[in-house]
C-alpha cells in the first residue's frame, strides 16, 4: 500500500505540477488581473457565500461512500445509482435554500443571477467529487489523477481564446463562469461513463429508505465537510458584507487563490489516502509508515514552496496582476502562505480521523477551530480589511494542525520520533538558508532562482532522509 501510494501520489503531483500551475499563474490570474479588484470581488465573495452552503448537495454522502466502497467494493452497484438520485433531489433543495439565503444576505437582483450560475457549477462539482471517490476507491487511481485535470486542460484552451485574442474586449464574469460550466459538463460525462461501466449498468434510482439509511450514517461526515467549509470560506464572505464594497475581497482573492491553488496538492493527498487509510487500520505498523510517508512528501512540498513565496511575494504578485498590483498584495501573499504548512498537513491528519471514523473528535477540533476564526475576523476584518482575513486564517490553521496531530498521536500511536522531529528541523533550516542565498546573492533571473531553490529542496529531502530512495524503488 505504502509503494502504490507512492507510485500514484507521484503520478497524480506530476500531472498537476504540468497542467495546474499553467492555470493557476497564466490563466485564473489572469482573468482576476483582466475583471479588477471590485468585479472578481463581488465573485469572490458570492463563490464563497454559495461554498458554504455547497454541503447541502452532498451531506457527507461523498467521505462516507468513499470509506465505504474502499473497505468493501461489491456495494458499489447498489449505491451508485441510489446516490446519484440523491444527490439530484439535493441539489434542487440547494439552490432553493441558496437563493432563500441571498436574499437575507443583501445580496441585488444582479448578484443572485451571479449566485444561481455559480451555485449551479458548484452542483456540477459536487457529482464529479462524488463520482471521482468512487473511481480512487475502487482502485483506479491513475485513472482518477487524469480526470483531475480534464477540466483545467479546457479551461486554459477556452479561457485563452478569450483572455489572450481580440475578444478580450468583450470579456466578462459572465463568460468566466460559462467556461467552467462548459469545462465541468465534459468532466462529468467522462466520469460518470466510469463509473456506469465499473457497475456495468446506466441506473440511477430515487429510494426513500435508502436514503434515509445513508443520510443517517453520512449526517456526522457532512459536519465535517460544513465546519471545514466555514473555517476556509467565511473569512472571503465576510470580507465583501461587512466592507460593503468588493474591493478588499478582491485583494484578497488575488492572494488567497495562490492559497487556495497549493492546497489542492493537499487535496489531493487526501483524496488518494483517504481509501488508503480506511484499507490499513488493521494494520497499525503499516498504517503508521503511510502516515510518515505522506508527512514527510507534504512537510517537503510545503515548507519549500511556503518559505519561496514568502521570499518571492512580490515578484510573483506583480508577475501575477500588472494591472492590478499593491503592496498588501504583497503583504497577504505572506502571510497566507505562513498558513499553507499548516492545513497542508491537516489534509494528512484530518484524513486519518476521517478514515478511522473518529469523526466527533474531528468535528471538535474544527468546531473550535471556527468559533475562533469567527471571532477573529469580526474584530480584525472592520479594522484591517483582507490583511485582518489573513491574519484569522493563520492562527485558526495552526490551532487546528495541533489538534489534529494531538489527536494522531493518541489514537493511531504514530508517536513523537525524535530522530524524525530533528531531521524535518534540519531540513527547514536547511531549505530556508538556501533559499535565502539563492535570492541574495546569485544573480539570476527570480524564476530561475526558484527553480533552483526548488532543485535544492528535493537534495535536501533526500540528504536528510525525508524522501528515501529505498522506498521509492519499492
Amino acid at each position: 500500500m505504502k509503494r502504490e501510494f507512492l507510485i500514484n501520489i507521484s503520478f497524480l503531483i506530476l500531472i498537476n505540477v504540468l497542467i495546474k500551475p499553467v492555470y493557476i499563474f497564466f490563466i485564473d490570474a489572469r482573468v482576476q488581473d483582466t475583471l479588477g479588484s471590485e468585479k472578481y470581488g463581488l465573485y469572490f465573495g458570492l463563490f464563497n457565500f454559495a461554498y458554504i452552503l455547497y454541503i447541502l448537495t452532498d451531506l457527507g454522502i461523498q467521505n462516507y461512500s468513499s470509506k465505504t466502497i474502499a473497505q468493501n467494493n461489491s456495494l458499489l452497484k447498489e449505491y451508485l445509482p441510489n446516490i446519484l438520485g440523491i444527490k439530484i433531489f439535493l441539489s434542487i433543495i440547494y439552490l432553493a435554500v441558496g437563493v432563500a439565503f441571498a436574499f437575507i444576505a443583501g445580496y441585488d437582483l444582479r448578484s443572485i443571477q451571479l449566485f444561481i450560475l455559480i451555485a449551479v457549477n458548484l452542483i456540477i462539482l459536487s457529482f464529479i467529487l462524488y463520482l471521482r471517490t468512487n473511481v480512487s476507491a475502487m482502485g483506479k487511481y491513475r485513472w482518477d489523477s487524469i480526470i483531475s485535470v480534464i477540466d483545467k486542460v479546457i479551461l486554459i484552451i477556452v479561457l485563452s481564446i478569450f483572455l489572450f485574442t481580440s475578444l478580450k474586449q468583450t470579456f466578462s464574469i459572465y463568460k468566466y463562469i460559462f467556461a467552467q460550466t462548459f469545462a465541468f459538463i465534459v468532466v462529468l460525462g467522462v466520469v460518470l461513463t466510469i463509473n456506469f461501466k465499473l457497475i456495468k449498468k446506466v441506473s440511477i434510482k430515487f429510494s426513500i429508505p435508502f436514503a434515509k439509511k445513508l443520510l443517517k450514517l453520512s449526517l456526522p461526515f457532512s459536519l465535517v465537510f460544513l465546519l471545514m467549509t466555514l473555517y476556509m470560506k467565511m473569512d472571503g464572505f465576510m470580507l465583501e458584507r461587512m466592507l460593503q464594497t468588493p474591493v478588499q475581497a478582491g485583494i484578497y482573492a488575488a492572494a488567497f487563490r495562490l492559497y487556495e491553488g497549493f492546497n489542492n496538492i493537499g487535496y489531493l493527498f487526501a483524496v488518494l489516502l483517504l481509501p488508503m487509510f480506511a484499507s490499513l487500520l488493521q494494520s497499525r505498523e503499516k498504517l503508521k509508515n503511510l502516515i510518515h510517508t505522506g508527512h514527510n512528501i507534504m512537510l517537503v512540498i510545503s515548507l519549500t514552496a511556503t518559505i519561496i513565496a514568502f521570499m518571492y511575494s512580490r515578484e510573483i504578485m506583480q508577475f501575477l496582476y500588472p494591472k492590478t498590483f499593491t503592496e498588501e498584495h504583497t503583504i497577504l501573499l505572506k502571510i497566507l502562505m505562513i498558513s499553507f504548512f499548516a492545513i497542508s498537513l491537516t489534509y494528512i491528519y484530518g484524513t486519518l480521523l476521517t478514515a478511522a471514523g473518529k469523526i466527533a473528535v474531528f468535528n471538535k477540533i474544527v468546531l473550535v477551530g471556527v468559533i475562533i476564526n469567527l471571532v477573529l475576523n469580526l474584530i480584525l476584518i472592520p479594522r484591517q480589511g483582507a490583511i485582518g482575513a489573513a491574519i484569522a486564517t493563520v492562527f485558526t490553521q495552526y490551532l487546528v494542525l495541533s489538534g489534529q496531530y494531538i489527536a494522531g498521536l493518541k489514537y493511531f500511536g504514530t508517536g513523537f520520533d525524535l530522530n524524525l522531529f530533528l531531521r524535518r528541523a534540519g531540513f527547514f533550516l536547511a531549505i530556508a538558508l538556501i533559499i535565502y542565498f539563492v535570492k541574495f546573492h546569485l544573480s539570476t533571473d527570480w524564476i530561475l532562482s526558484i527553480v533552483i531553490s526548488g532543485i535544492f529542496s528535493i537534495i535536501m529531502a533526500i540528504i536528510t532522509g525525508l524522501i528515501k530512495f529505498s522506498d521509492l524503488k519499492k
